[in-house]
């Protein structure tokens, strides 16, 4: 298990040898003469994301979802599953009358429909453009959560079995 792990890592080396895509300047406290000072940092790998969204209206769910598999066809992204949820029902019962006629009772029903979709094996800077692209085209009454697979190497302390 472990031994087919390092080889996994150990052909995915390369993608963390990569030429640096993110740079960041730092100011450095101690040093008057030289203000800034650049730290190359290798860009992140995700291999899931994850991307819920709920709303109250099954066909705009729909078409939002259209709409993503069109974006990841767009941008060139491997798009995994779609899973649509069982919908949360949440019922609220009230009286009619503020104070008596306890019989004449109302019901207010919302229901919640969920649906997941994932996006596979990206960097970070494809994913940070995909996640604000298709958060700024949202419907409206929609809420979405985002949930990241960060891809690491292995820590040094952990080495191959000889």
């Amino acid at each position: 298990m472990i031994s087919e792990i390092s080889n996994l890592f150990r052909a995915r080396a390369s993608v963390f040898r990569c030429p640096v895509l993110q740079e960041r300047f730092l100011r450095s406290a101690t040093s008057s003469q030289n203000p800034l000072v650049q730290v190359d940092l290798p860009d992140k790998l995700f291999s899931s994301i994850e991307v819920e969204y709920r709303g109250h209206d099954r066909e705009v769910l729909k078409s939002y979802s259209i709409f993503l598999e069109e974006v990841c066809r767009g941008f060139g992204i491997t798009k995994g599953r779609l899973e649509v949820l069982p919908y949360i029902r949440w019922v609220q019962p009230a009286l009619r009358s503020k104070f008596v006629h306890k019989k004449y009772k109302l019901h207010y029903e919302t229901r919640t429909h969920i649906t997941k979709f994932e996006v596979l094996n990206l960097t970070g800077s494809t994913a940070s453009t995909f996640l604000e692209y298709i958060q700024r085209n949202i419907p409206e009454g929609v809420g979405m959560r985002v949930g990241f697979v960060e891809r690491q190497p292995l820590p040094l302390t952990i080495s191959a079995p000889q």
